[in-house]
């Protein structure tokens, strides 16, 4: 599968997550490291309501997973001057 296909498909599929959830968020990009043996693909998303996290976090590693080596990480973020949230990131190792 190409590199744009696939890059479409975790957009829309971290999307879909976030409107299950009734996230305001909307992923608009992930990027693309490309190295010699590997792909890498790297999405975020922002979560507000910290009781979905759990499951978002469930259902990006049930979705995601058959692409490649996955992981997932989340962060509790408290800005200055707007609502606090958890910032969730992925990456997605596929070999060349």
């Amino acid at each position: 599968m190409d590199k744009e296909n696939i890059k479409k498909e975790l957009i829309d599929k971290s999307n879909n997550i976030l409107e299950k959830y009734s996230e305001p968020d909307v992923v608009e990009s992930v990027s693309v490291m490309n190295m010699a043996a590997k792909t890498i693909f790297l999405g975020s998303l922002k979560v507000y309501n910290t009781e979905v996290i759990p499951n978002i976090i469930r259902d990006l590693e049930k979705d995601l997973k058959g692409y490649g080596e996955l992981v997932v990480r989340d962060q509790k973020v408290t800005p200055c001057c707007s609502p606090s949230y958890t910032h969730i990131s992925f990456n997605v190792t596929i070999l060349n």
